[in-house]
């Protein structure tokens, strides 16, 4: 298991999201290999037929409709 390192002038600094995201330790599970507790919330809704309530693709229609121009 490798974990991202981030240096910024010579310093330790935070790591970004995205490095985290990709970063081999963000991927390894907790919980002796269970799926984190969201993941199995989410698939959970998934076989239940819960709808997905993401506003993002209406907000994309509105912005692209009426304030893209």
């Amino acid at each position: 298991m490798s974990k991202t390192k981030v240096q910024q002038d010579g310093e330790p600094a935070p790591r970004l999201p995205h490095e985290h995201d990709q970063s081999s330790d963000s991927q390894q599970t907790k919980d002796k290999g269970r799926p984190p507790e969201v993941g199995r919330k989410a698939h959970d809704d998934v076989e239940r037929g819960v709808v997905d309530t993401d506003r993002g693709p209406e907000a994309d229609r509105v912005y692209n409709d009426k304030l893209k121009r």
